[in-house]
């Protein structure tokens, strides 16, 4: 979809959410279309926790086309299941750590306490 609207000039921003677009790798792809295409890009979420988040962040800082940025799902979890990862500072400023990886996990006590369900 990326190349056909950048083919056609049919936009000048790309919005881009990772479990939209299919994960990281969709993700970049869309991005090089863009810097190709000299279009501009914002990101955004839906309802992500900090994990998917943080992998959301090293894709905002792996290219200048991107812009603009919508990263406040995980604000409105009633729980943060997450450690490590992007921490909020407030006023819509966020600190990626130096871990290496994605640099986030999940708190093993969170995901003992969620039901367990089995399909057979």
């Amino acid at each position: 979809d990326a190349f056909r609207l950048a083919s056609m000039g049919a936009c000048d921003y790309f919005n881009i959410k990772l479990s939209k677009s299919g994960g990281i790798n969709n993700a970049l792809k869309i991005v090089a279309v863009a810097e190709a295409a000299g279009i501009k890009c914002q990101v955004g979420c839906m309802s992500e926790s900090r994990f998917a988040l943080t992998a959301l962040m090293h894709l905002v800082l792996a290219s200048d086309i991107i812009v603009h940025y919508d990263m406040d799902s995980s604000l409105m979890l009633d729980k943060d299941p997450v450690t490590g990862g992007i921490e909020y500072k407030g006023a819509g400023h966020w600190i990626l750590g130096e871990s290496p990886g994605i640099g986030a996990g999940f708190d093993e006590a969170f995901l003992e306490s969620m039901e367990r369900v089995s399909i057979s």
